[in-house]
Formats: C-alpha cells, structure tokens, sequence
C-alpha cells in the first residue's frame, strides 16, 4: 500500500533503529535465502553496458518529475555520476517507498516486489547505520555521500534576535509533516507542552505553504527539503542548531546493493562515491540544486 507518509517513515524507521541492539554476524546467508539470490555483479553489467539505480518516488529535491514527465533532482545527477564513471548506460527508475527502509531494501534489491517488479542494481538514498546494515543480511550498505539533518525553516522577520529552537514552539506555531521525525520529537518534548501549537499536514510542501502564508512561524523537517522549498523565498531562512533530547538529529545516507551477487559493484561503487565526495563533484551536485552539502559521518 502507498501511503504519503511512507517518505517520512523512511527516516523515522532509521533513527529509532540506530538505538536497537542484536547486531550479528553476516559470514553466511539466513537458511532460507537460496531463491532470494537475484540482481546481477559488476562483470554482467559491464558486459550488457547499462545499469539500472533506483530512486524514491517524488521525493524533492533527491528525486522528482517535472512537468515533462523527466527524473530530476540530487540523486538522479549522482546515479549519473555512477554510471559515466563506469562508463556504462544508465536506466533510473523511481520507486515507491514502503513502510520502512527494511521492506524496500528487500523489494528493490535483493527479492523484488511480489507484485513482479524487478529489482535494481543500485539504490539510492539509503540511511546508513550498523544495526540496519547487520539486521538486512542479504543488502550492502556502502557508498556514503551525504549527511542528512533536521533544521528548522522559519520567517526571518518574525525571529529578528535569533534563529528559532525547539523551545521556541512553547510560545510561537510551528507546522511538521504529519508521522515524521519531526512530529513525534515535538510532540515528546516537555511533556506534550508543545502540541498546542503544533500544526501537522500531510506533506512537507503542504506545512510550507502555512509558512509561507503566515499562518504559522516554523515549520520543522529535513533540512535539504526545506530549503528546496524555500530556494526563492530570501524572506525565510533554514537553520539546523541544538536538538535537546533527540538522540539522532543527523545520519548518514548512501546507496544499496545487493550482498551476495552483487559484493564487486558495491566495492566499485565505494570507490566512486569516496572519490567524487573527495574531490567535491558530489558537493557540487548539491550546490547546483540550491542545497547544503554535508560529509557523511562515517
């Protein structure tokens, strides 16, 4: 089922597990994993010259369609990245985020959906953290090229002295996109004093629009999307200051493949990221698209 609020899962679900206990070791596949060797290694796409990089489904500004119809955005210009530097083809499909990282790492790289739509090689936009990595034994998480943060976009007028925190929203209004990180932070906080000016809305680009038309001073989230949404409004400002008592306010985010077929393209890709993060294409990638570029923690 698609649900809108999928894509705000998709962190949640990340750093309520970076907490979680139970790490194991992956020296040899889950006894029932034989069918769910699927994708194909680096040699068989370096021999049918294209590669095929999954990326989330209307997810501004990593991954979007304009109004023609044609894949744009942070991720679909790094999945190029990836494929001039091997020197092959690319295909780039956008993809549905499910309820959780889990069940889109299983659906799009190393089973496929049960509705028959086919795994990726490649997939972007994934959280890294070692309890993810070690609980999804079957998916390689590599190829860290970003920090993810939560920030705060606020009306510069309204917040003259100093930029907005999270004990700010105790007198002034702040809107968040509804089951996001953001939302169940807030609401936490001192106890639940904070609901009563709180807004949610089903989409972050639906709490901006309370933002923009005033009727609320804040608006908290991730902090490359608000300021995509926020690019051509100087008026307003994104900060990312103190979180008090949000354990992961930041995480890093890299790609997925698959792990036992699949072991010298994530190697190949590493590589590819490592360098195009060292040499400051990626951060470049960023800064083209009007974001803030952060090294991921590693």
């Amino acid at each position: 089922m698609r649900l809108r609020t999928s894509l705000s899962a998709l962190v949640l679900m990340t750093v309520l597990t970076l907490a979680g206990s139970g790490l194991f070791a992956r020296e040899f596949p889950s006894d029932d994993s034989g069918r769910d060797r699927v994708g194909i290694d680096y040699d068989e796409i370096m021999a049918r010259g294209y590669i095929e990089i999954g990326v989330y489904e209307d997810l501004a500004p990593y991954s979007w369609r304009d109004s023609s119809g044609q894949l744009q955005g942070v991720d679909v210009a790094l999945a190029r990245l990836i494929a001039e530097a091997l020197g092959v083809g690319l295909r780039v499909t956008d993809l549905p985020a499910d309820e959780d990282v889990d069940t889109d790492l299983r659906n799009y790289i190393w089973r496929g959906h049960y509705m028959g739509r086919r795994v990726v090689n490649v997939l972007m936009r994934v959280p890294y953290n070692r309890e993810l990595d070690y609980r999804n034994e079957l998916a390689a998480l590599t190829g860290r090229y970003a920090q993810e943060r939560i920030a705060i976009a606020y009306r510069r007028s309204d917040y003259p002295d100093e930029p907005p925190w999270p004990g700010s929203f105790t007198t002034r209004t702040v809107a968040v996109e509804n089951h996001s990180l953001s939302d169940f932070y807030l609401t936490g906080l001192q106890q639940g004093a904070l609901i009563r000016n709180m807004t949610r809305r089903r989409t972050l680009p639906e709490a901006i629009d309370l933002l923009r038309a005033g009727e609320v001073s804040a608006v908290m989230g991730i902090r490359s999307r608000l300021e995509h949404y926020l690019r051509d409004a100087p008026e307003f400002a994104v900060e990312s200051g103190p979180l008090p008592g949000l354990a992961i306010g930041s995480w890093p985010i890299g790609i997925a493949t698959a792990f036992y077929t699949a072991r010298m393209l994530s190697y190949e890709l590493d590589d590819i990221l490592t360098e195009a993060v060292r040499d400051g294409r990626i951060e470049a990638i960023y800064h083209a698209h009007g974001l803030t570029w952060e090294a991921p923690g590693r």
